[in-house]
């Protein structure tokens, strides 16, 4: 739209002190003589734009005008790079690669304060690219109100086909989510894309209910599990996975080499495999519920293999 075009231009101006038309049309992806037009528009709005002919000119505004260019400084852009920088490897749309390119060439004038001290690495997310697939579809189909058909495994392992109206996307804790309006179930819902078995993107197009955005809540049927303390020890590696991953109560060293921590752990499969994951690196020491489940749970596994 052009009045974003506008704004996005005067943003780019007060950070830089000039820039090509050429630079402006790529960056924009408009014409030089669209480019030309908004800067006649722009001096129409009392902006004072000024060009500087040759090899080294540009447009720019004039020094004098009297803005506050805090509204977005140095810090600012380069805060929203290092987000988007992170944001685009779980959703790589185009909308996101034109952004950073523009934020990116915002802050070439000040390039010595550019450098991030945070950068966020969104790589080892799993079933990345199939997922993205799903994300970037459903992100078009949201944005223009069309429906959508998806094979659906619930938690159960009982597979369903849905049409849905999509409205939000969610990434938590490592997933992503869809929240829509299942028309059989005449009902908002929340769908885990690594549960689609196939989506399509349907021509048809639905006019928006009123949707608010819904905090993350297990459904209502969900069981909810015996939740207990459990006291580990711990070599390093089983230190470093606990601090990440587990609802920690305390942990202090034994000696040089392990770590003793005190945990909250479901007393069911979820809790159990969780324990599996980390492998030769824990040992359960408490003797409680838990311990007798582990044990059961492993048992079943071994019969598995004999």
């Amino acid at each position: 739209m052009k009045i974003e075009r506008l704004i996005g231009i005067v943003m780019l101006l007060l950070q830089r002190e000039l820039v090509s038309a050429n630079e402006m049309a790529l960056m924009f992806e408009v014409s030089k003589r669209t480019i030309y037009r908004d800067m006649e528009t722009l001096s129409m709005a009392k902006i004072p734009i000024y060009t500087m002919p040759g090899v080294n000119g540009g447009i720019g505004i004039m020094p004098t005008y009297k803005v506050d260019k805090r509204l977005l400084t140095t810090d600012d852009l380069t805060s929203i790079v290092t987000s988007l920088s992170g944001f685009e490897q779980l959703f790589s749309s185009q909308e996101i690669k034109k952004t950073l390119l523009k934020m990116k060439n915002m802050l070439k004038s000040d390039q010595e304060n550019t450098d991030n001290l945070i950068s966020l690495d969104f790589s080892n997310v799993t079933g990345k690219k199939e997922i993205n697939e799903h994300v970037e579809e459903l992100h078009l189909a949201i944005k223009k109100h069309q429906f959508v058909r998806i094979s659906y495994n619930d938690r159960d392992g009982n597979e369903t086909n849905r049409k849905v109206e999509p409205y939000h996307l969610l990434f938590r804790n490592r997933y992503w989510y869809l929240q829509g309006y299942s028309i059989e179930r005449e009902d908002f819902r929340t769908f885990k894309l690594s549960r689609i078995l196939h989506l399509d993107v349907l021509p048809e197009t639905f006019i928006p209910r009123e949707f608010v955005v819904k905090p993350f809540n297990p459904p209502k049927q969900y069981p909810v599990f015996e939740m207990l303390e459990v006291d580990l020890l711990l070599d390093r590696t089983g230190r470093e996975q606990i601090i990440e991953r587990a609802n920690l109560i305390e942990i202090k060293p034994e000696d040089q080499t392990y770590f003793l921590a005190k945990v909250i752990l479901p007393n069911h499969e979820a809790g159990y495999r969780f324990l599996l994951n980390l492998g030769k690196h824990a040992t359960i020491k408490s003797q409680n519920e838990f311990y007798d489940g582990f044990v059961a749970y492993l048992e079943d596994i071994q019969m598995k293999y004999q």
